[in-house]
């Protein structure tokens, strides 16, 4: 089979996510190439870089400078490629794999893919395919988007500066096209497929959730001491490890990490034991910073910034204690299965990703949405209790489904069923 995956960017998590599935396509024995917007490292001649068009891209440019808000609301209504260059793919292929259409598919383009009789499977990492132009289920002010996530022709964020009712035309132009042609969907979690089900757009089509494969270079075994060695934290210490792509995005969690943080040291304060305060806390982050800030004297703060070794990577979720994860309302964070694979507990919203991943009392635990003391007293918990018990391999049975190569199979076999269905019909 031939399979081209067409996604926006290799500098974040997605890009990254395309290239590995595509390259373990390839080691299945299927032809498959991958189109992105941007292309920063070498990745061989499969992996395509699209060239944007100037004339669309003035038009985005445009758009942010009269507000910010546009280029996520109105994105999806133009795309900054033209067809002409990825239609030679598209017609070499077999089955297409769509991750996004955030600044790269327009409507007309969409519509072309679907009329050439393709099998196209839609992998969304966000909402986007299931809202009004929202790529996360939360509004700005950092709760939960309940009310509108289903249905977001009414969503304030939607109808912001809502010029001639494009944002609705949009959304609508959206629903006719997916309803049409029904897609078959591969959600990451059983937290996007609620979504994508009650979705006013997304509820006809067949979804199916496949765990993203994790990153195999950064889950090789290192006992904590040898970890330890090589970053120099010292052997007694307490290592809390958070890391994200922007650090002060809302729904990342890390606006609220501090006032979490702050619990935890007056706990520590409250056990009145030498031993335990006596102990050194640390706390390490990477990512991009921002505006992201903890300042907490009782805690050792370490900013690593944007990482993009494997293997250094691999060192921090081997040194650390625990991984939280204060994520209130993002489909993943995907980097959640990186620290479980590495045998790291994780403390955890119970949002997400940690939903299917977070087995209470085995590696680690899930928390209410937004209850900061209860987050802050597992965190305790896992440092200083040391009882979490894995008696049936839950955990081990869990790792498979993270598998890259599993992944990859599944999609596989999806492939190879749909094509049969498709040629008896």
């Amino acid at each position: 089979m031939k399979f081209l995956l067409i996604s926006y960017s290799e500098i974040d998590g997605v890009g990254q996510h395309v290239i590995s599935l595509n390259s373990n396509l390839k080691k299945l024995g299927h032809q498959s190439k991958a189109i992105l917007l941007h292309k920063t490292e070498k990745t061989g001649d499969d992996v395509i870089k699209i060239k944007r068009s100037f004339f669309n891209r003035g038009i985005f440019f445009i758009l942010e400078f009269l507000k910010r808000d546009f280029k996520r609301l109105f994105s999806f209504g133009n795309s900054t490629i033209k067809y002409s260059s990825i239609q030679k793919y598209i017609n070499e292929s077999d089955i297409i794999i769509i991750y996004s259409l955030h600044k790269v598919i327009s409507f007309n383009m969409l519509r072309k893919i679907f009329e050439t009789n393709k099998i196209i499977y839609l992998r969304p990492l966000d909402m986007e395919f299931a809202s009004g132009g929202c790529h996360v289920n939360i509004l700005n002010n950092g709760e939960e988007c309940n009310k509108y996530q289903f249905n977001c022709n009414n969503c304030p964020q939607l109808n912001l500066f809502n010029i001639f009712n494009i944002s609705n035309k949009i959304l609508k132009k959206k629903q006719e096209i997916i309803e049409k042609y029904k897609p078959k969907i591969f959600v990451e979690n059983n937290f996007t497929k609620k979504i994508y089900n009650k979705s006013t757009i997304t509820k006809k089509t067949k979804t199916e959730t496949i765990f993203l494969g994790t990153n195999q270079k950064r889950s090789n075994f290192m006992s904590q001491y040898s970890a330890r060695k090589i970053l120099k934290i010292n052997k007694n210490d307490k290592v809390i490890l958070f890391g994200t792509f922007n650090m002060d995005a809302p729904h990342k969690g890390g606006t609220i990490l501090e006032s979490i943080l702050k619990r935890f040291v007056s706990n520590l304060h409250l056990k009145k034991m030498h031993k335990i305060n006596s102990i050194k806390i640390k706390l390490i982050t990477f990512g991009r910073k921002n505006t992201f800030n903890i300042d907490i004297p009782e805690i050792d703060w370490i900013h690593l910034g944007v990482i993009n070794s494997d293997q250094k990577l691999n060192l921090l979720y081997r040194s650390a204690d625990v991984f939280v994860s204060p994520s209130t309302g993002c489909n993943g964070p995907h980097i959640i299965l990186e620290a479980l694979t590495n045998d790291l507990p994780v403390v955890a919203f119970d949002q997400g990703v940690a939903q299917d991943s977070v087995i209470d009392g085995v590696n680690g635990y899930l928390v209410p949405c937004f209850n900061r003391e209860i987050f802050s007293n597992l965190i305790f918990k896992v440092l200083f209790s040391n009882d979490l018990i894995d008696k049936n391999n839950e955990n081990e049975k869990l790792k498979l489904l993270f598998n890259s190569s599993y992944e990859a199979k599944t999609i596989i076999q999806n492939a190879s069923n749909d094509l049969k269905n498709k040629t008896y019909n």
